[in-house]
């Protein structure tokens, strides 16, 4: 066991967290970070617009107005749909803050190169005729969470061309006393530029295409085929539940490493089964974000259960209390408590149930939303803190999903009872022969 972790702490440890630290994905990391106040404020409007009574809608327009239902999906509109470019602003800021350029300047030049890639018309059928409408830029698709792959690459490939004009010192330089703000608007004119004809270089090669744009294009041969296997992907979910719990065993938090490259994929499938609940019809997706919320109950690898074991069932005294004081963190999915307290990390007798058991939610919580005993996840975003049966309650907007909350932490309990009995065993032989040890020392002189 040494050895191995000798191997964990000077090879595989210092490789993770290397990833883990790298400036782009700590930017994009950092920026859905930052905009989860926008989703969490939208999903509570969709909450109040959509919450899970018979005749809320008609309740609503009765007290409000015919014109209210509408009136309260606007906040939604303006967080949801507004996603992508929310999110080519926010790395563009926090990659230009690791370069200690203009952040403020480089953000809105992101926002401007990323609008620019987006076909300005849009696609109406009117009494079955379609007719294009010039000049419109259409609340959701592209601007929404269907263009985040394109606007990460914005964020990104803007703010290093900007960084490269600063390192190469190639800008406007204003005399000593001019206000800062003006010093500051005549720098940025030179990469300014550049990146603004770049961009419509780019829009341009890409409209004289078949695909006739860039996002249409990545969408189509990248994000469409990742979804397919990442997003919405039974294996896929498997493979990224190992992948999660594996990190967290080697004491990496999966959650900040993990969910920055997956979320865009997400973002999508849950943004679908939103409007197909607004339009009246049944969620098409199972795979997404809200899925995963309804396995980790407690954090990664389900540690709810275990930490409700631990503090019930446990002879041990440091077990038992190691419980008690992580139930109620536990309530709100963080799991640190228990993993480092057990510890779970490092421990090659928790590694099995601890990879093992989401995995058995994931194909038991899928089986039973895809045959229809349990509603699919409505779309809603809610905080990551949402205590369990709650979160059920929310996710599919039915009393099933908390009841299905409710068994999967009695299916988890039994994945983790031999291997938690091993342990508290051993625990309680520990704690009597230092006990023992104790007793026979003799403080006499």
């Amino acid at each position: 066991m040494n050895k191995f972790e000798k191997l964990i702490d000077e090879k595989i440890s210092p490789v993770a967290q290397k990833i883990s630290a790298q400036r782009h994905l700590r930017a994009i990391r950092d920026s859905f970070a930052t905009i989860m106040t926008f989703l969490i404020i939208g999903s509570i409007f969709m909450i109040i617009a959509n919450f899970p009574i018979n005749g809320w809608e008609e309740l609503q327009v009765k007290l409000f107005g015919e014109d209210f239902p509408q009136l309260i999906m606007t906040p939604v509109r303006i967080t949801f749909d507004f996603m992508s470019v929310y999110i080519a602003a926010a790395i563009a800021y926090n990659l230009s803050k690791r370069y200690n350029i203009d952040a403020f300047t480089v953000s809105l030049l992101s926002i401007a190169s990323f609008i620019l890639l987006i076909p300005f018309d849009s696609s109406i059928e009117v009494d079955g005729t379609v007719h294009v409408v010039p000049k419109v830029l259409q609340i959701g698709g592209w601007i929404g969470a269907k263009g985040l792959i394109v606007a990460i690459i914005v964020g990104i490939v803007v703010t290093e061309i900007f960084n490269l004009f600063v390192k190469k010192n190639i800008s406007i330089k204003m005399p000593a006393g001019v206000p800062e703000a003006v010093s500051k608007a005549f720098s940025a004119l030179i990469p300014g530029f550049v990146i603004i004809t770049l961009t419509l270089i780019v829009r341009t090669i890409f409209a004289a295409t078949s695909y006739g744009s860039l996002l249409q294009m990545i969408y189509s041969l990248v994000a469409m085929p990742a979804q397919a296997f990442i997003g919405n992907s039974v294996l896929g979910a498997i493979g990224l539940s190992v992948t999660s719990s594996l990190f967290w065993f080697l004491g990496i938090n999966a959650t900040s490493t993990l969910n920055g490259v997956v979320r865009p994929f997400w973002l999508q499938l849950q943004e679908q089964n939103m409007a197909a609940i607004q339009a009246g019809l049944t969620p098409p997706n199972i795979l997404t974000e809200q899925f995963y919320d309804l396995i980790y109950m407690g954090g990664i690898g389900a540690t709810l259960a275990v930490c409700i074991f631990l503090a019930l069932r446990s002879k041990s005294k440091q077990y038992k209390e190691i419980g008690k004081i992580s139930v109620i963190p536990g309530m709100f999915n963080i799991n640190e408590p228990v993993m480092f307290g057990l510890p779970i990390v490092l421990n090659p007798i928790a590694f099995i149930p601890l990879i093992l058991s989401p995995v058995v939610l994931i194909l038991i919580n899928y089986f039973v939303m895809y045959v229809g005993i349990v509603p699919k996840p409505n779309g809603i975003y809610l905080p990551w803190t949402t205590p369990p049966l709650i979160q059920g309650y929310l996710i599919t907007g039915s009393i099933k999903g908390a009841l299905l909350q409710l068994f999967d932490m009695f299916v988890v309990m039994g994945i983790w009872f031999p291997f938690l009995n091993v342990m508290d065993k051993k625990q309680c032989v520990l704690e009597v022969e230092e006990e023992k040890d104790d007793d026979d020392f003799d403080f006499s002189l």
